[in-house]
């Protein structure tokens, strides 16, 4: 996912100020590099995460949920 559309979905979602405090965790982990839109969305659909939430506690419950759907 580029960078334009990965803000284009957490802003889509309230989360524009969080996505501005993980933009440089992102970029220097790749979490959602290979990651498609609709992934995203399905997780902000249903997963409640507080918007001060800090970055590791995002990509821990990213990648939880990420792995519950491959089954």
């Amino acid at each position: 996912m580029t960078k334009v559309q990965m803000q284009e979905v957490f802003e889509t979602y309230g989360h524009g100020e969080m996505y501005t405090r993980f933009q440089t965790p992102l970029y220097v982990t790749g979490l959602l590099d290979e990651v498609e839109e609709e992934q995203l969305e399905d997780f902000f659909d249903n997963i409640e995460i507080s918007p001060h939430a800090f970055f590791d506690e995002f990509r821990f419950w990213f990648q939880y949920f990420s792995v519950t759907q491959r089954s």
